[in-house]
Parts: C-alpha cells; structure tokens; sequence
C-alpha cells in the first residue's frame, strides 16, 4: 500500500553540483551528475506510483507494443528542485527562466515487444510563444537498470539541429515522421535521422538543454521489459 511522502524530501538535491559539458558538438547541453541526494528513495517513490497512459490512439501501438506512461507530482514554490535547474540555466546560458508548469512529470516506459528502433521519435519540447525554453531531465533508474540514455539528433536533408525548412516541407511530405502518439517507435529512422550524441543514464543524472534541440530516449538494447525506464523532467521557459 502507497504512503504519502514529502516532495522535497523525496526529491532532495546536493548543494555541491558541478556542471559539465554534455560534450556534444554544436549543442549546449549541460551534465549535473549526483543532482539528486537520494535517488534510490526516488526511484522507489516513482517506480511504485501508478502511472496512467499520457499517449494513446485508437489504432496506435500503447499497451500494445509497449507501455508509455506519466506520472504527475504538484510542486509547491520556491522549489529547491526547480530553482537549482533555474540557477543552472542562469549561469550556463544567461537566462531569467521561471517554470512552465507548478509540477514535474515521470516520464514511465515499458517494453512489450522487442524495440524496433535504437531511439524513440525525435522530437523537440517548444510550445507556446516563450521566448526561450529549457529541457530538464533526471535519470531515476538504479546503475543496475540504466541503458542507454538521451540522443540528439540532425535532421538528415539539413543536418539542422533543431526545425528548419527543410523539416517543415519533409513533414508536409512525409507526416509519419513527426511524434503524434501513435508509435513511440520511428518510421524508418534512418532515413530521416543522423544521430548527433548521446548522454548516458546515470542515477541522479541531471541533463539541461534549450528544448528546441530534436531529442529522444535512446534505447541501444531491449532494457526495459522486467522493469520501467523512469526519467523525472520538467520544462523551464524565458
């Protein structure tokens, strides 16, 4: 039976963090490692909660192929959580954010079947008319679990980074290409997709990166059937 928990204390962060290069060429993405204090406490918080779909379709592959879920936790503010990630930005990129939303979200993934890809769908974070906004990732799996982690990715006709022409007339062409919900999985991945690099899941693992960026779990082996791929993200914005 679940228990009520304290967010802050669940969700702890280490005062004494350093901020590395994701070492990924041509994009600004930042590493916080040991970012969390406890992250085997959070790992059982959000590996026990139960997790809704966030994406499902009539003819799509959700609780088909594969489980694609959320869990969704309120945050009151001031946040250690969130106003760290914010000093981070400040620091790194010399921008004023505040969050998108009074709450952080557990991104929860299982597999069915075998992956059909090496990644999910690329994908870039941008909504709404901010100016500016921030992607932030935690890595909630234990050393044991972790596979993978994040890619970013350049769109193959353009070698672009992030959306440009040469994705929007592609995609007007070829739609299948653009997340919808339908499939975690992408349609002829290589056909569209360079992969531009990777950050490893780490326990604890903070990764910070300008959301417009095209990115997408990346699963190099079939890793998550016996338990769930669990990373905490929530969404800074100018």
């Amino acid at each position: 039976m679940s228990q009520p928990f304290l967010f802050n204390d669940v969700f702890a962060i280490n005062r004494d963090l350093k901020i590395d290069s994701a070492g990924i060429d041509g994009l600004p993405a930042v590493v916080i490692d040991d970012y969390l204090s406890d992250p085997e406490n959070a790992r059982v918080i959000a590996g026990d909660a139960p997790a809704t779909n966030w994406k499902i379709t009539p003819d799509g592959r959700n609780f088909t192929d594969y489980y694609d879920c959320r869990l969704r936790f309120p945050v009151f503010f001031p946040n250690p959580l969130i106003d760290a990630a914010r000093q981070i930005v400040q620091e790194v990129y010399a921008v004023e954010t505040r969050p998108q939303n009074p709450c952080v979200d557990v991104n929860w993934f299982k597999q069915v079947n075998p992956r059909r890809a090496d990644f999910a769908v690329p994908h870039h974070d941008v909504v709404g008319e901010s100016p500016r906004t921030f992607t932030c990732l935690i890595y909630l799996n234990r050393a044991s679990e972790c596979s993978g982690g994040t890619s970013f990715f350049r769109f193959r006709d353009s070698g672009s980074l992030v959306v440009d022409q040469a994705y929007h007339l592609t995609t007007q062409r070829e739609p299948k290409i653009v997340e919808t919900g339908k499939d975690y999985w992408p349609v002829e991945p290589d056909l569209f997709w360079d992969r531009a690099g990777s950050t490893d899941m780490v326990p604890g693992r903070l990764l910070v990166f300008p959301s417009e960026f095209f990115h997408a779990a990346w699963h190099p082996e079939d890793s998550f059937q016996s338990f769930p791929r669990l990373t905490l993200a929530f969404w800074l914005i100018q």
